[in-house]
């Protein structure tokens, strides 16, 4: 148990920097009684004696004294640092934000959230973890994120605050060179015999496979993978179709082939975005700035979900 006062120590520095009790206490705005007070209760509670007192002269460390000095003057510079480090805090200049992104929204959304972030808050530190659903959450859940921007494929309501920003629907993403890639919409019917790519996420909600089985449609499945650029890449070799709900801003593959993602005109219904956070979390003045920025991000690409409120503190 700490037995001694940063405040002690401040006092005990500044006496030995001017060498007199009246003097450290006009600096400090404190009675020399309190002066004499504070540095015999340090003396006490470390058991050495730290100055020599002499009535014409002032006082002079001991050799203790000066040893003590040098350590009393680390800590002291320490806890200057951390008190800055703290106002930075409080002020929204400093901090540490771990983000947790599904693959696919970490791709559209992770690059314009970054860059709005850090021009607003440049001395925030961004970390981005883009990893599967259960994983995100079981982030989440043991704090190693701070929030998580994915699909509400069943997020545990009653650990997280769940913030909707976003509804999407599934697009057919086909070869440039595809016959139907030219169409308006496509429907279930025009995908009948093309093989399906299957991007696959362990998760506990339904994927875009399950959707179109319900709808009545049973592809053949011609590929299983966890990479949104190697289906891309598949389908721009005209191997099959897959769902996407978002296209990149460059519609190439890394072959270099042209790939186009057409409005399905069968519903599947939405999937929304949300970006979820650990109870009373958003309330923090770190978090909650950087909920805007998600916010902002999403608003200007996709639609909101209907009756979702965008975030204020405190609500």
């Amino acid at each position: 148990m700490i037995k001694f006062t940063l405040r002690q120590l401040e006092h005990f520095s500044t006496a030995a920097r001017l060498g007199s009790l009246a003097a450290a206490a006009r600096e400090l705005g404190m009675t020399p009684a309190a002066i004499a007070a504070s540095l015999a209760k340090l003396e006490q509670v470390s058991g050495l004696k730290l100055f020599d007192r002499f009535p014409a002269q002032g006082i002079v460390l001991t050799a203790s004294g000066r040893e003590v000095l040098q350590a009393a003057s680390d800590l002291l510079a320490q806890g200057e640092q951390l008190q800055a480090g703290l106002q930075g805090l409080e002020q929204r200049r400093r901090g540490h934000i771990r983000f947790g992104c599904y693959p696919v929204l970490a791709y559209v959304f992770a690059p314009p959230i970054l860059m709005l972030h850090g021009h607003q808050w440049p001395e925030v530190r961004l970390e981005v973890f883009e990893t599967h659903f259960q994983e995100m959450q079981d982030l989440l859940h043991r704090g190693e994120v701070d929030l998580i921007l994915t699909y509400d494929q069943g997020l545990d309501r009653d650990a997280f605050d769940i913030l909707p920003l976003a509804e999407v629907r599934p697009k057919v993403l086909l070869s440039a060179q595809h016959v139907l890639a030219r169409r308006a919409a496509v429907s279930l019917q025009d995908l009948e015999g093309m093989p399906y790519l299957l991007v696959q996420d362990p998760s506990v909600g339904p994927g875009y496979l399950d959707l179109l089985r319900q709808a009545g449609l049973d592809p053949e499945v011609a590929l299983v993978t966890r990479s949104y650029e190697l289906a891309r890449s598949c389908v721009g070799k005209g191997l099959g179709f897959t769902l996407m709900a978002f296209q990149p801003p460059n519609p190439v593959t890394y072959h270099g082939d042209a790939v186009v993602a057409v409005p399905l005109s069968t519903d599947l219904g939405p999937q929304s975005i949300v970006l979820a956070s650990r109870k009373g979390a958003g309330e923090q003045p770190l978090i909650s700035d950087f909920i805007r920025s998600c916010q902002e991000v999403l608003a200007a690409q996709t639609p909101a979900p209907p009756g979702a409120m965008r975030f204020q503190p405190g609500l």
